[in-house]
């Protein structure tokens, strides 16, 4: 049995938590619950492509395998509860598995963004098995938004079955197996903030994937499988006042030996967050927080083991004037045994203010008293100045660049202390100065920037880059990127935020002149899903030994091929007996067994 949707818990911390999805998998697979499982499409590393058959309900469990087909090509399942709109920011997941080990695949128990903006809203692994091991792990976007992660491994064998839960909160995110923590982290600044989707997902390496052991060979078993039971996933509603449960009126209760405590005292916009951790003896270690000598909260107590290197994280808010100011911690009840192992002490490991790390802000408190920290709030940034009514909100129209060529691009932003400014550049080069975005993201206006150039036929790449990002208690500024064209066509992805500074690159292809195509291939991977009754299609910019054609529908015992030329284009043709369904891939002599998937 597991929890049932809406059942209200609270931790030894106070963190109170709600259950937003819960199945044993005992009334088969519930669209409800996980939307539709991944189907079409090869993998960015070209070892396999998307199988909805390889996600199933059997035998009171979820399996989700990889499955060598009779061509030789490998299949996987993957699913995510942000398919039915089941998302959490903040909170728990557990769930029983087990997954078989196997020569060149391994599985992904994940949360993955609601977004799907990778890695800028990262990505938290419970458990990922390379090698037939067991590792967790966090992503982030690290500078120019390149994929940054911390991964660590636990040694547990992942082939037998193991409860793992995940608790994830603002400052705070660890992985528990069996009732032990074997993975924790406490930098807010890697620790994912937006909505995400609980899924998991088998994977296929390739030859080069050397930190998965290369891919399979002749001792991988035609299917593997991972098999997930008991879930339950809960959203993080806060913290009880004072950290107690609910249940009791008297004071602070203890948290178990080892447990970070993450909790919130005081009200107000200004923000101290403090790292505390203790050396336990003969209980915690208890204390108060006061801001220019007047108490916040209660009294404290400790929960973070320092040898350990964990830390509570004590967020202290209020709101304080332009000027100095001075924080005290004041430990209560030292206590000591006669060694240094018998010995209670409290240890400030760090404060920041507002997001600044206090130049001091570390202390030992072997004995009973107060250390004081100062800090010092600014004073707040002239207002920027609202539209005068009747200024209009539709944006900058404005035209950079020279030739027959035109992308129309829809730029807004967060106004914060200034204008976003962003360089925008076509196959690296830049074309025009600094741009200043004018429009509000919010009142969902948009400058319409016109790039003019003459591009060749072929792939191309439009950067657009972020260059003065800032923030403050004020306020944000952003830069936003609300549509891309090129003559008349939506770019494949034509969207993104910028958050923080850094490129980002956006490809769009120049067809032959006087060819009509289907579909425009870029200069990444791509994968083209042609489904029986489309008719004539057209790819240009198919890549063989990249690039993949997943037929659906087609018998591929009935295809043909032939060379011909249309519109004066050489190209192949690709044909089935008996439809009326066929492939010109423009430019393209001849394709590989392994460039084309049947399903």
């Amino acid at each position: 049995m597991v929890s049932s949707v809406g059942t209200v818990s609270t931790d030894a911390s106070g963190n109170q938590y709600r259950v937003v999805l819960s199945d044993d998998f005992s009334a088969g697979y519930n669209y409800s619950k996980w939307g539709s499982p991944y189907h079409g499409g090869s993998y960015g590393n070209g070892a396999f492509w998307w199988n909805a058959n390889d996600v199933k309900v059997a035998s009171g469990e979820m399996q989700v395998s990889a499955t060598r087909h009779s061509n030789g090509s490998w299949s996987a399942g993957g699913f995510n509860s942000k398919a039915a709109n089941l998302t959490i920011k903040y909170g728990t997941v557990e769930f029983d598995v087990r997954v078989e080990k196997a020569q060149g695949t391994q599985a992904a128990i994940l949360m993955w963004p609601k977004s799907d903006a990778w890695p800028r809203d990262g990505e938290i692994d419970i458990l990922e098995t390379p090698k037939g091991g067991s590792m967790h792990t966090v992503h982030w976007a690290g500078a120019n938004n390149q994929d940054t992660y911390s991964a660590k491994l636990s040694g547990i064998d992942s082939s037998q079955t193991h409860h793992y839960k995940m608790t994830w909160l603002p400052n705070l995110l660890t992985i528990a197996v069996d009732g032990k923590v074997v993975a924790s982290w406490t930098n807010p600044d890697i620790i994912p903030d937006t909505a995400m989707g609980f899924g998991a997902m088998s994977y296929v390496a390739n030859n080069s994937e050397a930190w998965l052991g290369g891919g399979p060979n002749g001792s991988t078993p035609g299917k593997v499988t991972t098999h997930i039971d008991n879930v339950v996933m809960s959203q993080w509603t806060g913290t009880v006042p004072g950290g107690n449960t609910g249940g009791s009126t008297g004071g602070p209760i203890a948290p178990a030996p080892g447990t970070p405590v993450i909790k919130t005292i005081g009200t107000g916009s200004d923000t101290l967050v403090l790292k505390i951790s203790e050396d336990a003896y003969n209980g915690h270690a208890q204390y108060t927080i006061s801001v220019d000598g007047k108490q916040v909260g209660g009294t404290q107590t400790a929960g973070a083991s320092h040898a350990a290197g964990q830390d509570d994280i004590i967020t202290v808010k209020g709101d304080w004037g332009a000027g100095t100011h001075k924080v005290t911690v004041n430990f209560l009840n030292d206590a000591y045994g006669g060694s240094p192992s018998l010995d209670r002490n409290l240890h400030v490991d760090g404060i920041t203010f507002n997001g600044t790390a206090l130049a001091r802000g570390t202390a030992d408190l072997g004995t009973n008293g107060p250390v004081d920290f100062g800090f010092t709030k600014a004073a707040p940034p002239a207002p920027t100045p609202s539209p005068s009514p009747g200024t209009p909100t539709t944006g900058l129209v404005k035209t950079i660049g020279a030739g027959s060529d035109a992308i129309v691009m829809k730029v807004s932003q967060d106004a914060y202390n200034g204008s976003a400014q962003y360089i925008v550049s076509v196959d690296g080069k830049q074309i025009g100065g600094t741009q200043t975005a004018s429009a509000s993201h919010a009142a969902k206006a948009s400058d319409v920037i016109t790039i003019k150039g003459d591009w060749s036929a072929g792939g191309h790449v439009l950067t657009v880059k972020f260059i003065n990002d800032a923030s403050g208690s004020g306020g944000d500024r952003n830069l936003y990127i609300d549509d891309l064209s090129y003559k008349g066509a939506t770019f494949s992805r034509d969207t993104a935020a910028f958050k923080i500074n850094g490129p980002n690159d956006f490809h769009f292809r120049e067809a032959a002149e006087g060819f009509g195509a289907t579909y425009l291939g870029t200069s990444a991977r791509d994968s083209f899903a042609i489904d029986r009754g489309e008719g004539h299609v057209v790819i240009d910019g198919f890549t063989s030994g990249a690039d993949k054609l997943a037929f659906k529908g087609f018998s591929q015992s009935a295809m043909h091929t032939a060379a011909t030329s249309e519109n004066g284009v050489s190209g192949l043709l690709i044909s089935f007996d008996g439809t009326s369904d066929n492939v010109f891939l423009a430019h393209v002599g001849k394709i590989a067994a392994g460039d084309m998937l049947f399903a």
